[in-house]
């Protein structure tokens, strides 16, 4: 009974993502990448903090795209269409405390062909 206990954790995990990925209507782009900017230049971050763009599409799922410090990203797939977009940052790279979260001003449009994006954080922004 023990070994089953032990694998219903992995399998429900993997079940949650492949569920994700089958529930996500309409088309998509097979990759993107892209960089963070701030007033037209590329945003860094201490290599120990958490960066993660929380993109929230029109018809209202949401994804976490984790950002490398250099503040860019390289993704999979993506649903085409308009989202909200906020920054959640884990200085220091601790899950104690919550992260600071920005909202982006302008949001993202994944479009049909486009797989690269340069995604400003908007004049409010402090690093």
């Amino acid at each position: 009974m023990r070994p089953l206990l032990a694998v219903l954790p992995a399998l429900f995990v993997a079940l949650i993502g492949c569920e994700r990925v089958a529930t996500v209507p309409g088309p998509k782009i097979d990759k993107c990448k892209g960089r963070l900017l701030q007033n037209g230049k590329q945003v860094t971050f201490p290599a120990e903090d958490k960066i993660a763009l929380r993109v929230i599409h029109e018809k209202g799922q949401s994804f976490d795209i984790p950002i490398n410090a250099d503040g860019s990203f390289d993704i999979g797939w993506m649903p085409i269409g308009q989202y909200t977009a906020i920054l959640k940052r884990q200085k220091g790279g601790t899950s104690r405390g919550a992260p600071s979260m920005h909202t982006l001003p302008v949001g993202l449009t994944i479009q049909e062909g486009k797989t690269e994006y340069d995604i400003d954080l908007g004049k409010n922004w402090k690093p």
